[in-house]
Formats: structure tokens, sequence, C-alpha cells
């Protein structure tokens, strides 16, 4: 209908703005860096200051017999100085460019298509029903959000707040699997630290991405929750993911998301008959 293409006509206008000002910011910064060559050839002689000077900026340069091997090598050695620092900046700025953007509001990241760097790795050990311990190794987007996977690591360093002895207190079926209510067995509430979040620009478009449960102001605490499909558009603009269940050799990945998912469960707050343990976390290299 007519509101829908509407507001996705709007998130294309915004999107573009925001690419533009992030685009200008870098042309800028490139400028800047660039004036100190712009001063070894001269250019400074043609202001205003300078306007009594008659000699042209090769004559300034070279002055003098003696001094034009000195000069050249000065030359050279300011245009590599300039010409490395220009390079280096802009390696950063194409580095962090996913980083930067994920600042400006509006900014979209689809993980199904660009996914999020990695930058730390946890895992939390299961124990339910009839199945064996198992492990579910998380990865972490810190560039992105960096305050949320702060949190989430310092929760399963094994410290004296940790999701060590916590549970998977919500089940919603083929929806979400909802956990790390520390302290509260029913998950309305967590003794743990309360932050805002970073942002919400990675959209939940892919199983297994993990996201932090909202407090009605807003804040985010240790509660948790795990899509298991791809198409999680509900919580989009309104919850934070910031990391992703991966599959990796010896793990159960997705497929304990799945278990999980399948439990039987007490209504009316879809809580698990039998409890899902998290019996053991911790903190992996990347």
């Amino acid at each position: 209908n007519s509101k829908t293409w509407f507001a996705i006509g709007r998130r294309l206008r915004l999107n573009n703005n925001v690419v533009a000002q992030s685009e200008l910011r870098i042309m800028r910064s490139s400028l800047l860096l660039l004036f100190p060559i712009l001063r070894i050839y001269g250019v400074t002689a043609f202001s205003p200051a300078n306007q009594m000077n008659i000699r042209s900026p090769s004559t300034q340069l070279f002055a003098s017999e003696d001094n034009v091997q000195l000069d050249r090598r000065s030359f050279a050695k300011k245009s590599i100085a300039s010409i490395t620092t220009v390079t280096s900046a802009s390696v950063a700025l194409i580095t962090n460019s996913q980083s930067a953007l994920a600042d400006d509001e509006g900014v979209i990241i689809d993980p199904s298509v660009d996914f999020p760097k990695i930058t730390n790795k946890v895992y939390l050990d299961v124990k339910f029903g009839k199945y064996k311990t198992k492990r579910m190794v998380i990865g972490l987007f810190g560039d992105i959000m960096p305050k949320a996977t702060e949190n989430f690591l310092t929760l399963c360093s094994n410290g004296d707040v940790s999701y060590a002895g916590t549970t998977f207190y919500r089940v919603i079926s083929d929806m979400t699997i909802q956990g790390g209510a520390i302290g509260s067995s029913s998950g309305k509430s967590s003794a743990s630290a309360i932050l805002q979040p970073d942002n919400y620009s990675i959209k939940h478009t892919k199983a297994g991405l993990v996201s932090a449960v909202r407090n009605k102001d807003g804040s985010i605490d240790s509660r948790f929750f795990i899509q298991t499909n791809d198409d999680a558009g509900w919580a989009d603009d309104r919850y934070a993911a910031f990391g992703i269940v991966l599959e990796e050799e010896g793990t159960a990945g997705m497929d304990l998301v799945k278990k999980i998912s399948k439990v039987d469960v007490k209504a009316p707050q879809n809580n698990p008959k039998d409890p899902v343990m998290i019996v053991g976390c911790g903190v992996l290299e990347v």
C-alpha cells in the first residue's frame, strides 16, 4: 500500500543522506591531510601575506646552487611523510567504515548480506532434559556494539555475577528462546548492571542472532534472546542485536537452539516445564 512504499522511500532517502554525509567527512579529512603536500609545493606563496614576494615557488624552493640537493632531499622526505600519512588515514577510514556508519542514526546493517565482524567469542554450556551438556558458542560484534559486547563478556567470565546457574526462562516456539536473568527464575528482572543499548543498526534477518531484552525504559541488562528463524522483523528498531550463535566443530550450534525451542512450556509465560540450565560459561580466543 501507499504507506508502506512511503516508509520504504523515506528509509532509502535517510540511508542515502547518511552515506553522503559520511563521504563528505572522508573527503574533508583527506583534503586536510593533503594540505602539508600543498605547502611543500609552495601554494602558500600565493596567500595575501606573500603577494609582495614576486619569486616563483620553484625559485623559492631552490634559491641557490649550493642548496639544490639538500632542498630536493628535504622535499622528497616531506612528500613521502605526507603521502604515508594520507595512505594510513585512508586505510583506517575504510577499515572502520562499518563501525563509523553504525554510529549514524538510520544506518542499516543486514547480517544476511553484510555480516558484521566477530571481535570476541564466548560459550554457554547448557543442560536440560535427557540431553547431555551441550556447548553453545556465541560470536560478538564488538566494533558495532561495544557496550553490549563488554557487558556480555563480563557476564561470561565466571566472576561474582555470571550466567553460570541461570536458565533459559522463556521459550516461544519457532520464534525465540530467552535467558540470562541473573537472580530471577521468572525472567522479570536481573541482578546485573543496567546500560543503554549502543544502537539498533543490526537488523534481525538471520537465525541465531543474539539480542538484548529491553526494559520498559529502553535500557538493557543481562537478559538476552536468540531468534530461531531468519525473519524476525518484529525486533527491528526495538531490540539491539549484538552477537550470533556460531556453528563450530565440537559445538551444538543452532541444533541446540532448535531443541530448546521445542521443549514443553507452562502457560501463560511460556516457562519451560523442566529447567533449561546454563551450567557453565566462559570466554574463548577469536
